[in-house]
């Protein structure tokens, strides 16, 4: 994950701010200024919005998101309280150097009216790291809370949890699983970048500097331990549902030796 780091204490003259507020938005029917592929353009307060579709929007001027989150009440699904709001902010300014563009923290660009579309291709970055935390925090809670199992089976030789919780568990991991699934599209390079491939650079930059590709890496592995524990709920269901078999094979085989001895030696029956 990136480091955050000290600023300088020259004046900052405008601000990128991320913020993840929803499940979804519909941005296609959102009224904006200018409507792309994945995202829509909105001008509100102080800032320019970037608005996305997965539930992020990007807000560049002085960072504030209340003008935005007016104009976007009707429009979001299973909207979050600001407490669950994920948020990551930069600092924008000015730089003459053609290759500088991102460095602690700080946004360079050579003004800051600079065209939109730079400022989207970063955004969207931006905006699958927001996305990209969301799962992070949705799987670091999940091994959290399945986490003892391995543990009990290790100590004790079984799960602790009768058969009830153990099907929640694994409904639970399977639920987790397919949203990992549908999110990594979101994830994908935007198609706004088939339409203008001019930008990717900045796209390709930011996303370096966020380290995308190595915590998509990280999440694909803990998937993978997420499948491993799944494979170890089941085994311990179909351990019990087995045990369970036998004990009502052998009441039967029992039962059926004790009518042989009743009817056929002592001639009770």
């Amino acid at each position: 994950m990136r480091l955050n780091y000290y600023k300088s204490k020259q004046k900052i003259k405008m601000k990128c701010k991320a913020f993840l507020i929803a499940d979804s938005i519909d941005t296609k029917s959102l009224p904006s200024e200018r409507q792309f592929r994945d995202a829509s353009l909105l001008r509100a307060g102080n800032n320019i919005f970037f608005v996305f579709p997965f539930g992020a929007i990007v807000a560049w001027g002085d960072g504030g998101i209340s003008d935005a989150l007016l104009l976007l009440k009707d429009y979001m699904t299973n909207a979050y309280t600001q407490e669950r709001f994920i948020t990551d902010l930069f600092e924008v300014d000015i730089t003459s150097e053609s290759n500088k563009l991102i460095f602690q923290d700080t946004i360079y660009l050579k003004n800051l009216d600079n065209d939109d579309l730079i400022k989207l291709s970063l955004s969207h970055s931006i905006a699958q790291s927001m996305r990209l935390n969301h799962l992070e925090d949705l799987i670091l809670e999940s091994i959290k809370r399945i986490s003892h199992v391995p543990q009990d089976l290790a100590t004790h030789g079984k799960i602790k949890e009768g058969k009830v919780e153990i099907s929640k568990m694994q409904g639970h991991l399977y639920l987790l699983k397919s949203k990992i699934s549908w999110e990594h599209s979101i994830l994908d390079t935007p198609e706004f970048f088939w339409e203008y491939p001019e930008y990717d650079e900045y796209y390709h930059k930011m996303n370096h500097y966020l380290e995308l590709a190595p915590r998509l890496e990280i999440l694909n592995h803990k998937t993978t331990s997420i499948d491993e524990i799944l494979s170890i709920l089941s085994n311990e269901l179909n351990h019990r549902h087995s045990s369970k078999l036998e004990l009502v094979i052998i009441w039967l085989i029992l039962f059926e030796i004790i009518i042989f001895f009743l009817k056929d030696i002592f001639k009770v029956i």
